[in-house]
């Protein structure tokens, strides 16, 4: 389901980067590349102008809208561009949701969610085996040895995972330990 201009018109125009850095050097990279049909779309779906996208490029800071329009033109991964991903990944219904709902906007999320449930199911792939170098380190290991998997794990509706994530990104909000669960939830949602 693609973002609609309603939908980002929502949504705040907060800086949400994770690294100013690689914010700065990614979108200047990619959005000069772009051909002006691409830009258009892109400043069109954000409602701003293209000052607003140009000054991503000399302070690092970037919103939600800017951050949902590119990705979705481009078809790369939100993450790519606020930092938290190196891999440029793709653009999807569930990295949409998830996005959104990590960024506290629930209602969108939810809105993406019951769409895509509400679409006629595609034939799924089955997920790409975690590479050797994604294996869980120190506090991630730990976290993974305590874990107890119940007889019904493996049997869990993708709304109950989606909600199950949700309650996981609130308790990291405030604080603890949760905070470091949903850092190791969040590479492994990633990979």
């Amino acid at each position: 389901m693609p973002v609609t201009k309603e939908t980002i018109s929502s949504l705040k125009r907060t800086n949400i980067s994770a690294d100013e850095e690689k914010t700065k050097s990614r979108v200047k990279d990619d959005f000069l590349a772009l051909r002006n049909k691409q830009k258009t779309a892109i400043v069109e779906l954000t409602g701003l102008k293209r000052t607003s996208i140009y000054r991503v490029f000399r302070e690092g800071n970037i919103s939600a809208k800017i951050v949902l329009a590119m990705a979705q033109v481009l078809n790369v991964s939100p993450y790519y561009y606020t930092g938290e991903s190196d891999e440029k990944g793709e653009f999807n219904d569930s990295v949409l949701a998830g996005f959104l709902a990590n960024k506290g906007y629930t209602k969108q999320a939810e809105h993406v969610s019951v769409n895509k449930a509400a679409a006629p199911a595609a034939a799924s792939a089955p997920a790409p085996a975690a590479p050797a170098s994604a294996k869980p380190r120190g506090f991630a290991l730990d976290f993974t040895n305590s874990v107890e998997l119940g007889e019904t794990a493996g049997q869990l509706e993708v709304e109950e995972a989606v909600q199950l994530l949700r309650a996981l990104f609130i308790r990291a909000k405030a604080g603890g330990n949760a905070a470091q669960i949903a850092d190791v939830v969040k590479r492994c949602l990633l990979v």
